[in-house]
């Protein structure tokens, strides 16, 4: 599903932990859009993410409900458990891990005079790194083994005062796309550096 039209381009691809689960169906899709002459936004969107919320919801009811019951029996002096306590902290965790890590989507836009500005977008908020362009040296597709795995990262290589603290900083780190994916990127911001050269 390749969609060109004027300067957006809209894709689908897999995400590596999806692809390996042997799902057919693609979880993932690209939104590359060009903002201005050096400017480019890119976005990756979790197209199951209406589904990992309405689950996580059902999940959350669920545990309510039966929280909710078993107070009011406890109220009553109807029915106490022991320990009632301590399985609902472990079981609420869980939970709670499951709606922190719900992410809608991971985007950056490159402007080529000022610098990257990654987001993560989650469904309890937004998390925002700007880097500035004089602290970038190069985007590179570097490949890292990772749990006995070889799999492809789309990186910011640093340089100056930054280069001390984080000499790399991935990208799309939340959803781990594919390498054809990453190339398509890679070359999109090839494209854009050329321009400005």
């Amino acid at each position: 599903m390749d969609q060109v039209g004027g300067s957006l381009l809209k894709q689908d691809f897999h995400s590596k932990p999806h692809l390996y689960q042997g799902i057919e169906e693609t979880d993932l899709r690209l939104e590359i859009n060009e903002l201005s002459i050096d400017a480019l936004q890119i976005k990756l969107i979790n197209k199951n993410f209406h589904k990992q919320k309405t689950a996580a919801i059902k999940q959350t009811l669920v545990f309510v409900i039966i929280c909710g019951f078993y107070l009011w029996l406890h109220l009553n002096a109807a029915f106490r458990l022991l320990y009632f306590g301590i399985i609902s902290i472990l079981w609420f965790l869980p939970i709670l891990w499951r709606w922190i890590s719900l992410v809608k989507a991971e985007s950056f836009i490159y402007c080529y005079d000022f610098g990257i500005n990654l987001q993560i977008e989650r469904l309890l908020g937004k998390s925002n790194t700007f880097i500035s362009s004089s602290d970038i040296h190069d985007v590179r597709i570097n490949e890292v083994l990772e749990n006995f795995d070889f799999r492809y990262l789309l990186i910011i290589r640093t340089k100056g005062k930054l280069f001390q603290k984080k000499p790399i900083i991935p990208i799309f780190k939340v959803f781990k796309p594919t390498c054809d994916c990453l190339t398509i990127i890679y070359k999109k911001l090839n494209l854009m550096q050329l321009k400005q050269e």
